[in-house]
């Protein structure tokens, strides 16, 4: 049976979190699937663990290191695919068992383009925040602002046909390339739709890298086992409901916004340089 979904996950060096990652892939409720892991100049540890997967659905691409982040090695893949969806998912974070099964539904219930979901961080060390401040907070323009910033490819499944309107991932990039996809997306006006549900749990390498040293097992492994569990993952929903938020929330929220600007003032400055001073006509990437 072809596909339903074809989905991308990039990987350079992650042996100790990409099982854990490819596992809430294959844990989906929707198993119409192929699962693309792009090795970007990856190294032999990493595709060990992914070639322990014996799962016809799990497919390895292995490519020499490509520029940044490797859009170029993601573009490859995506062209010789075929499903009429794409979903992204990362090599140290994990989905929720109904991601791709909600994106699905959600496309053919508004009738988008593309749906984004929100997205859940796990702290060190190993601490839920379902209210996030990117997402939790519901002021003027600022949360349009923040939310388009931490909407990444991850929470986003999408119709290919996005590709023909607004073209492939910009190979141009080192980085943030799944932030200038998606305001293309916005500049070429196709209907998108946000649900402020939970469906991904995100560990910042920011924030984890330097921990996992220290670590035992990955965090990944244990909050595997808790994602099969309906009860807690409604739960995690649960907590981000609307209403009043106690001060110490407040006060994290307030923590992490200003970290959040000094940690990417400057790499938003130079993401906003390179737009304004690259031509890209309409917006459009072609990719031959």
């Amino acid at each position: 049976m072809a596909p339903t979904v074809e989905i991308i996950l990039p990987t350079h060096r992650r042996p100790h979190t990409i099982g854990c990652a490819i596992k809430s892939v294959l844990l989906q409720t929707e198993p119409n699937f192929r699962l693309h892991v792009v090795g970007d100049g990856c190294d032999d540890a990493t595709e060990a663990v992914v070639r322990s997967f014996q799962d016809e659905r799990v497919r390895f691409h292995r490519f020499a290191k490509g520029k940044g982040l490797g859009y170029a090695n993601r573009n490859r893949v995506l062209r010789e695919t075929s499903a009429a969806h794409i979903a992204y998912v990362t090599d140290d974070d994990l989905w929720f068992p109904d991601h791709l099964e909600r994106g699905l539904r959600e496309l053919r219930k508004h009738d988008c383009g593309l749906v984004s979901f929100r997205s859940c961080p796990v702290r060190f060390p190993g601490t839920i925040d379902p209210n996030f401040f990117a997402f939790d907070w519901h002021a003027p323009v600022i949360s349009g602002f923040l939310r388009n910033w931490f909407t990444g490819a991850l929470t986003c499944v999408h119709h290919r046909r996005v590709f023909d309107q607004v073209g492939y991932w910009d190979e141009r990039l080192e980085r943030f390339g799944d932030r200038e996809f998606w305001q293309r997306v916005q500049r070429a006006g196709i209907p998108c739709a946000h649900l402020d549900e939970i469906t991904v749990l995100r560990f910042y390498a920011l924030q984890w890298d330097h921990h996992y040293g220290s670590c035992s097992e990955p965090p990944q492994k244990h909050f595997l086992e808790k994602l099969q569990s309906p009860e807690w993952c409604r739960s995690v929903r649960q907590a981000t409901a609307p209403g009043r938020r106690s001060l110490a929330v407040r006060r994290r929220q307030w923590r992490d916004f200003l970290l959040f600007g000094l940690r990417s003032g400057p790499k938003f400055a130079q993401f906003v340089y390179h737009r304004l001073t690259t031509t890209a006509g309409d917006g459009r990437l072609t990719v031959r």
